[in-house]
């Protein structure tokens, strides 16, 4: 079978075979770090148009791996990848995963931790500009996205709120989200996995050759997140082992008040409270029903908080576990692609920001959207709305506009849920956007 591959990509390489669907090549490359200071594995996945159309720049999805992850993570998924772009259920978009594993846990946290390293920093800082600068990014918020599995997840929601000017849409997929929930309901699971009281939390002390398998999962899970909230070199607990990190609880298995607080200020269901609908961020949030890491009340949480707020956004909740599914790889995928830019929007000789002046939010939306757009003269503003066969959906005519910034909110009683291109028409310009009902 590996023989038939290899020949096939070699047909396709020489132009033998004309008719064959479009599809993803992947590309194993590294870059020095500035922020970790050392250099760090990429892998890339690159649409067969790249090498077709050098005058095309393409939008990107940045994939953040979980516990035990690396730039490998994403490689058993390029099969599904091509079927995704071959079938034109997305645009031919770039995919990258960079390697954010580390010692002595098995992973950053992709926070900035005196004990592991700035990863934040890493993934905003320095991995963004070096994609951008050396292949065909479009180097523009709505042309950025994140999908994120487990600690991922975490770190594709944190990045999306924190850095709202720079990612466009986020899907994460059995993160912990909420601390105030997660944390409480650990201590039953260290005491099952710890002899005690008083208890010992080693993380090395169970018998599992992966420091991120699954015996003694939850004591282990808390060092790791502990590298990130709560790092210290010269811990005064005697009760853990590596004496490395603050842990949260105490020898009782009862939650330490003051670590907790420090915990609570990386808590992503808290820190919704600073979006709001205007910044256009897209949030998917996953979580299987049946998720053995205890995130699915955790992430009910933050849909609700994100309700609460008045930010549309998608729960996916699945009748699974922990791991990923194809389902919602494919629906998180189409999800990102639906809200970013199309690869022929922008090229090297339209090196400039685009479409700043125009803006819909929220989107995804519910019954209404709102469109702020700068009006380059008076007269008359027409909005419609297409499917994506390019059927029209809905149109308004929304009457005569001044010079200047202007907003105006439309009611989407034509349109059910899916996908649209939404299509602003003045007198001087023709503003477009992709939009996702709900």
């Amino acid at each position: 079978m590996r023989t038939l591959r290899v020949f096939i990509v070699v047909l396709l390489l020489c132009g033998f075979i004309s008719t064959a669907r479009s599809q993803y090549f992947k590309v194993d490359s590294s870059f020095y770090s500035v922020s970790l200071k050392e250099k760090r594995n990429v892998t890339l996945f690159l649409p067969d148009t790249y090498f077709q159309e050098n005058d095309v720049h393409y939008p990107v999805i940045y994939f953040l791996h979980g516990w035990g992850g690396n730039h490998n993570s994403l490689n058993d998924r390029l099969e599904w990848l091509n079927y995704l772009l071959g079938s034109g259920m997305i645009q031919p978009t770039i995919i990258v995963c960079a390697d954010n594993s580390d010692e002595p846990f098995g992973s950053g946290v992709y926070v900035n931790s005196s004990l592991t390293g700035n990863f934040e920093d890493y993934n905003i800082n320095d991995l963004i500009p070096w994609v951008e600068s050396k292949f065909r990014a479009i180097s523009h918020k709505n042309a950025r996205g994140m999908l994120g599995q487990s600690l991922g997840g975490f770190g594709a929601l944190r990045y999306g709120i924190l850095h709202k000017d720079m990612i466009r849409a986020v899907a994460s997929h059995g993160a912990q989200v909420n601390t105030a929930i997660w944390l409480p309901m650990i201590g039953q699971m260290l005491m099952f996995e710890n002899s005690g009281p008083p208890y010992f939390y080693d993380f090395y002390g169970f018998n599992n050759d992966l420091p991120f398998g699954a015996a003694g999962f939850f004591t282990r899970s808390l060092f790791l997140a502990a590298s990130g909230f709560s790092p210290d070199p010269n811990s005064q607990q005697n009760y853990i082992n590596p004496q490395i990190v603050q842990f949260p609880y105490n020898q009782y298995a009862q939650i330490i008040d003051s670590i907790y607080d420090k915990w609570m200020d990386y808590n992503i269901t808290s820190m919704v409270n600073t979006l709001t609908p205007a910044d256009s961020v897209g949030i998917l949030v996953g979580c299987g029903l049946y998720d053995e890491t205890l995130a699915y009340l955790p992430n009910l949480s933050l849909s609700n908080a994100l309700n609460t707020q008045g930010i549309a956004h998608e729960l996916y909740v699945h009748k699974a576990g922990h791991v990923m599914p194809d389902s919602y790889f494919t629906h998180a995928v189409i999800f990102l692609d639906s809200l970013l830019m199309d690869p022929d929007f922008y090229t090297a000789n339209e090196r400039k920001p685009l479409e700043s002046h125009f803006q819909v939010y929220p989107n995804p939306a519910g019954k209404y959207v709102h469109i702020g757009f700068d009006n380059p003269a008076s007269g008359k503003i027409d909005v419609n709305i297409y499917d994506l066969k390019g059927s029209l959906v809905q149109q308004l005519n929304a009457g005569r506009f001044p010079k200047g910034y202007q907003t105006l909110t439309l009611e989407l009683a034509g349109c059910k849920p899916g996908a649209y291109l939404l299509n602003l028409l003045t007198p001087e310009i023709n503003f477009h956007s992709k939009l996702i009902v709900h």
